[in-house]
C-alpha cells in the first residue's frame, strides 16, 4: 500500500512540475538578426531605401560578394555590374537597383502551429502517461516534446513553397525555397523551457 501511496506522490510532483513550465520553440531570443528575418518572413515587410537612393540587391553573379569586393563595378542604368564581352550589351550585372522591394508573408511559424498542434497534444498525452507510469521525467518530456516542435518547425522551413522567390532571388539562391537559403534561420531553431 505505501508503493501505492509514493508512486501517486511522485506521479503527482512529476505533473505539478510539468503543469508550472512550457516548451516553447523558435529563434534564440538573443540573436536580434535572426528574430528580424523570422518576423520579416512571419509578416512580410515592405523595405524602402533610406539612407541612399536605392536598395542594392545582389544577383546570382555576385556569388555572396559585396560591392567593395568586385572590381571594376560600375552603374549602368538601374544596374551596378562589371564589364564582361560574353554579356549581352558586354556587361555582367551582379546588383539590381530598386527603390524598394516588398517581401510577401511566409508564416511558418503560424503555419507550424496550425498543422502540428494536435500531434503535439497527442505526444504530451503519451508523455503524461510514461510519467504516471514512472518511464519518464519532466525533464524528459520537455527534451521528446521540444525535439519534436523543432523538429516539426524545421520541416515547415524546408518544405514552404508559396508564395514563392521573386525570379532575381531564386537567380541568386540557384532555387526555389523562400525560407531556406544559408540555412542559418532553420538552424537556428531550438526550444526553451520556461516557468508559466
Amino acid at each position: 500500500m505505501t508503493t501505492n501511496i509514493n508512486h501517486l506522490v511522485n506521479a503527482r510532483n512529476a505533473l505539478n512540475e510539468l503543469n508550472a513550465h512550457q516548451v516553447i520553440v523558435g529563434i534564440p531570443a538573443d540573436n536580434d538578426f535572426l528574430n528580424m528575418i523570422a518576423l520579416v518572413q512571419e509578416m512580410g515587410k515592405h523595405i524602402q531605401s533610406k539612407k541612399y537612393p536605392y536598395l542594392v540587391i545582389p544577383t546570382g553573379n555576385a556569388q555572396g560578394r559585396k560591392t567593395s569586393e568586385i572590381v571594376g563595378l560600375y552603374r549602368r542604368g538601374h544596374a551596378l555590374g562589371i564589364d564582361d564581352d560574353s554579356q549581352p550589351y558586354g556587361f555582367k550585372v551582379m546588383f539590381v537597383l530598386k527603390k524598394s522591394v516588398d517581401i510577401p508573408s511566409r508564416p511558418f511559424i503560424r503555419y507550424t502551429q496550425d498543422h502540428y498542434q494536435d500531434n503535439w497534444t497527442s505526444l504530451l498525452n503519451d508523455c503524461v502517461m510514461d510519467i504516471l507510469m514512472e518511464r519518464k521525467t519532466p525533464k524528459d518530456v520537455y527534451k521528446v516534446l521540444g525535439e519534436q516542435m523543432v523538429s516539426d518547425m524545421q520541416k515547415t522551413l524546408d518544405n514552404f513553397s508559396d508564395p514563392k522567390n521573386a525570379p532575381l532571388t531564386e537567380n541568386r539562391k540557384g532555387f526555389n525555397n523562400p525560407l531556406i537559403d544559408t540555412k542559418r534561420l532553420r538552424n537556428s531553431i531550438t526550444y526553451m523551457v520556461i516557468k508559466k
